[in-house]
């Protein structure tokens, strides 16, 4: 074991910060637009569960122990479905098998009508200092069409809870471009939302995925998607609207609060969209470290039984028994996904200095043919005062997804 431990991390700076995802895959009811790894009415398994993912941190601190852990969030499914009693075995085993940084960003997602007031209390008393309200919507109608379990009442109450609790670190998840939904009624939305005054919005376009409720329906000919134009409206209305109301947009679907010395961005995603190292722990939990991505097995159910049979399953670093997955990602692989992960972020952009820190090679000798395409077509830009980064320009930010294919 020693060896396959060095053999997979000899390469790996101690200096770099590492993040850790924990999937909680329970939910109430799973909603019609859903196809995340997430299952309703198993809420029996949960302490098996908790268990289970106590034995992961187990393991995995065998080679993470001495790597500093900036972010853990946890992720669902809803994760404010688990009692604190529950968070408080995970939080012992964490603190006591990694190497926790001061003022590391833990985040829960929360459905707004699965929290009371003691509840957020005994989290922050925990040491979970930032929370992630999947709202969706403001609107009533909404909210029943897309199949959520909570009301506008919730959401007022979630927030005055949240507040009085200690956390002043909060997220709003909200969707746009539902195909009921026109330009004012988004417009309505968000400003309702914004006067909640959280400190981050995570803002989506509504896709219709295969397996969803919603998905039949859209073949059933009882719902069509929005008109693609309408979604570019909303879109650009969000970017102004947000920036007049003092939010920064400082990732695709990302808005921080500009709020003096305090930093609103979330930690946790930025580790992915700068391509660093994060373990993914639970069910269906994907990871990326030391150039190696993995997944775990989705079941509930077999999660948990893998993590009881430890001792019949042989693994390397950085996998555990409940590893499904182990891909080796090859070193032009990486320099691309670093290119339009960075891209994400439009405040930021790619910074040249990081890359050829990361990789010995400049930015121009791996892609100066599709760099020098999308500066002629005027979808990036030279940033920075000693141009020193590249990044969407406004124009770039609306067709972003063409820009990330000439990276992928």
């Amino acid at each position: 074991m020693q060896y396959s431990l060095y053999r997979h991390w000899s390469n790996i700076n101690l200096l770099m910060n590492y993040s850790i995802y924990i999937h909680i895959p329970f939910c109430i009811q799973r909603c019609h637009y859903c196809d995340f790894n997430t299952y309703a009415g198993k809420e029996s398994l949960i302490p098996d569960y908790i268990d289970a993912l106590v034995e992961e941190i187990r393991i995995v601190s065998e080679y993470i122990s001495g790597f500093p852990v900036h972010s853990i969030y946890f992720g669902g499914g809803t994760p404010s479905l688990i009692p604190v009693s529950e968070y408080q075995k995970l939080f012992k085993a964490l603190f006591e098998l990694t190497s926790i940084v001061d003022k590391c960003e833990i985040s829960l997602e929360a459905n707004p009508g699965t929290v009371s007031l003691p509840y957020l209390t005994g989290l922050r008393a925990l040491g979970f200092n930032r929370i992630s309200f999947g709202i969706q919507s403001t609107s009533a109608s909404d909210l029943i069409r897309l199949g959520r379990t909570h009301t506008l009442d919730d959401i007022l109450d979630a927030i005055v809870f949240a507040r009085r609790a200690g956390f002043h670190n909060n997220n709003l998840d909200m969707i746009n471009h539902l195909p009921w939904q026109d330009l004012n009624a988004w417009k309505n939305s968000l400003s309702r939302a914004v006067a909640l005054a959280p400190e981050h919005f995570s803002i989506y376009s509504l896709m219709i995925e295969p397996g969803t409720s919603l998905h039949d329906w859209y073949q059933r000919g009882l719902v069509t998607p929005p008109d693609e134009d309408l979604g570019a409206d909303m879109y650009e209305f969000t970017m102004d609207y947000l920036d007049r109301a003092g939010y920064e947009h400082y990732e695709i679907s990302n808005w921080a609060k500009l709020a003096g010395e305090n930093q609103f961005r979330c930690l946790h995603n930025m580790q992915y969209w700068l391509n660093q190292p994060y373990i993914g722990l639970g069910a269906g939990a994907h990871g990326y470290i030391s150039s190696i991505r993995t997944e775990n097995v989705p079941s509930i159910e077999k999660y948990i039984a893998r993590m009881r049979e430890i001792s019949k399953l042989r693994v390397v670093s950085p996998e555990t028994p409940a590893t499904i997955n182990s891909i080796p990602i090859d070193e032009i692989t990486q320099m691309k996904d670093s290119m339009w992960l960075a891209l994400r972020l439009v405040k930021d952009g790619v910074s040249l200095d990081q890359f050829e820190r990361s990789f010995g090679y400049s930015v121009l000798e791996v892609f100066r043919d599709q760099i020098e395409e999308l500066l002629l077509l005027g979808l990036i830009e030279w940033g920075g005062l000693t141009q020193s980064s590249l990044k969407l320009t406004r124009r770039g930010i609306m067709v972003a997804n063409q820009v990330f294919l000439r990276f992928i």
